[in-house]
C-alpha cells in the first residue's frame, strides 16, 4: 500500500478505530497508541488491504492489538502484585535471612541495571506510579517504559533462576 492509501484509510476509519480501542482499553493514550501502531504496521508491511474489506480488517487489527495490550497489562499487574506481596512478607516477617535476600536482590539490580531501568523500576513498582505517569515524569514514551520494565523483569527472573539452582 502506498502512503496515500494509508492516509485515506486513516482519515476514513480513525475515529471508529479509536472508539473501539477506547471501549476495550478505557485509556485514551493507549487507545491512540494502538490505532497508531495498526497504521504504522500497515505502512511498514507489504500488506494489501482491499477497499471492500478495509474497515473489517482495520477493526479486527485494532481488536487484536487491544487484546495483546490487555494481556501484557495483566502480566505486569501480576508481577507487581507478586513483587509487593514478596516485599510485604519480607517487611512483616523481617527475618535476617529474608532481609539479606531482599538486600542482595536490590544490590543485584543496582549493579546490573542501567540507571534509566532502575529509575523506571523504582517509580513503577516502589512508588506505584502508572506506566503513563512514569513516562511523563521521565519525559520518555510509554513504550520506553515498557521496554525497560521488560528488561528488568528478565534480569529478576535470571537472578531468581540462578539463585534457586544454587539452593
Amino acid at each position: 500500500m502506498t502512503r496515500k492509501d494509508v492516509e485515506s484509510l486513516f482519515k476514513t476509519h480513525y475515529t471508529q478505530m479509536y472508539h473501539l480501542a477506547l471501549t476495550l482499553l478505557f485509556d485514551e493514550a493507549k487507545s491512540k497508541d494502538v490505532v497508531s501502531e495498526v497504521f504504522a504496521n500497515l505502512i511498514s508491511s507489504s500488506a494489501v488491504v482491499r477497499a471492500d474489506n478495509a474497515k473489517a480488517f482495520l477493526m479486527a487489527s485494532v481488536r487484536h492489538r487491544c487484546l495483546n495490550v490487555l494481556q501484557h497489562m495483566q502480566v505486569q499487574e501480576r508481577f507487581a502484585r507478586l513483587l509487593i506481596a514478596d516485599s510485604d512478607a519480607l517487611v512483616s516477617n523481617n527475618t535476617a535471612e529474608e532481609q539479606m535476600q531482599m538486600e542482595e536482590l536490590m544490590r543485584y539490580l543496582q549493579n546490573s541495571l542501567p540507571p534509566m531501568s532502575l529509575e523506571i523500576f523504582r517509580l513503577r513498582y516502589l512508588q506505584e506510579m502508572t506506566c503513563q505517569e512514569v513516562a511523563e515524569a521521565l519525559n520518555v514514551s510509554r513504550q520506553t517504559v515498557h521496554t525497560h520494565l521488560k528488561q528488568t523483569v528478565e534480569k529478576i527472573r535470571t537472578y531468581y533462576n540462578s539463585n534457586s539452582k544454587a539452593i
